[in-house]
């Protein structure tokens, strides 16, 4: 299989991003009587209108992200805040996607192919493995791009495709600018073919045939990889997933699946932080240090810019080590002094230090650590330790930030 490992699968998830202010352009997706456009539920409201302006005054993040709550059947993070993504699938590696960009011009499908994967030999594992030859037509940059898209079109219903003339278009389009989602003249077509995706994987690279719609690879841009801790004691299963983000021209409605997704909400990562710290839009560590590094950014056009950056330095693997100190629970992330040379990826133990959470600060000055204040990892009380630099074209949390969004949650 093409993302199946020994101790976990590949996986790929997407952090859709449009303007707060943005007005709504074109024929919005309503594919159901659920679709909503912003947060309807008093779990992700801030009563306290006080606050609220504090956070307005303090934090003009004036952008959106769209996250999805998990279904508390669900076998992985149930009941917890995800931005929308999933498992990889042989499929979204099938040399049968060539016709589909081919339609772009072999020219140019061959540019995009080679820029969206400029510096392989430096990515990410899960980009230069090794794959099978059946799964090895396309470039994984572009298989994992596909199973963000596919995935983000199953659990929301926002579809990022296009027709191939207006992908071509796009592509030659100047770059930095904001990508459209499909504005399809018949919704009900898009609604059934979403049924039909959701029950079988496959039925995404046939509706594109069919639809004559290129997945717009293009507009999603690296930003993490995640490999899930070896002691995470919420669940036994493991993935290994490229986070993408992606700035969309309007705000389309999502719509939940009401199987895997029970809520869909377009929120201010403020607010989605606010939220967490309060208990109220429960959020794993990885989703709050994601949101923790896009809230020191002001717009959808500041992100743009940011990972467009000629030359930026592609995604490295994270995987967040469990730790303890005679004071606190920590996961120690790489870059901190104390992430071992050499981890063990199957099967790292916890590691156990004598100091305390002072001792090793002064003792360890390069930190990037996430510390919780709670035995359970999905609890509000954490706190997010980074003195390393960032790598070009990244950003990284400020502490700072952070520790004032913690104090107004308290207010």
């Amino acid at each position: 299989m093409a993302a199946v490992l020994k101790h976990w699968r590949e996986a790929a998830t997407l952090i859709l991003v449009t303007s707060t202010n943005l007005t709504k352009r074109g024929t919005r997706l309503n594919l159901t009587s659920t679709s909503v456009s912003k947060p309807k539920m008093d779990e992700l409201n801030n009563t306290n209108k006080t606050m609220l302006i504090t956070e307005q005054e303090l934090f003009m993040d004036n952008f959106e992200v769209l996250m999805l709550k998990r279904s508390g059947k669900s076998k992985f993070m149930p009941n917890v805040y995800v931005f929308p993504g999933g498992v990889a699938v042989d499929c979204d590696f099938s040399s049968q996607w060539l016709p589909v960009f081919n339609k772009l011009g072999s020219d140019v499908c061959q540019k995009l192919f080679c820029s969206i994967s400029v510096g392989s030999p430096k990515a990410a594992p899960m980009f230069t493995r090794q794959r099978d030859s059946a799964f090895s037509s396309l470039p994984s940059e572009v298989a994992f791009r596909i199973c963000a898209i596919r995935e983000t079109f199953e659990e929301s219903g926002v579809l990022l495709a296009q027709p191939a003339q207006k992908s071509l278009n796009q592509i030659h389009s100047q770059s930095r600018s904001l990508s459209p989602a499909l504005l399809h003249e018949d919704a009900n077509v898009i609604t059934q073919w979403r049924e039909r995706v959701n029950k079988d994987p496959n039925e995404f690279l046939k509706m594109c045939l069919e639809l004559d719609l290129v997945p717009e690879v293009w507009s999603l841009y690296e930003w993490s990889n995640w490999l899930t801790p070896t002691m995470d004691t919420n669940n036994n299963r493991r993935f290994d997933t490229a986070f993408y983000i992606c700035c969309v021209d309007h705000k389309p409605a999502a719509a939940v699946d009401s199987g895997e997704t029970v809520n869909a909400v377009w929120a201010s990562p403020s607010s989605l932080l606010c939220a967490h710290f309060k208990q109220k839009g429960v959020m794993a560590p990885p989703q709050v240090y994601e949101l923790s590094r896009l809230v020191n950014l002001k717009s959808a056009s500041d992100i743009l810019i940011l990972v467009s950056e000629p030359n930026r330095e592609r995604v490295e693997r994270w995987m967040p080590i469990a730790a303890v100190c005679q004071d606190a629970k920590m996961s120690i992330m790489p870059g901190d002094d104390l992430y071992p040379q050499e981890p063990v990826l199957e099967s790292q133990e916890l590691l156990t230090f004598k100091q305390t959470l002072a001792q090793l600060s002064q003792d360890y000055p390069n930190q990037h650590r996430i510390i919780y204040g709670s035995q359970s990892l999905l609890q509000g009380d954490l706190k997010i330790k980074v003195s390393i630099p960032a790598k070009k074209g990244h950003i990284l949390p400020d502490e700072d930030v952070l520790d004032k969004f913690k104090m107004n949650a308290q207010l």
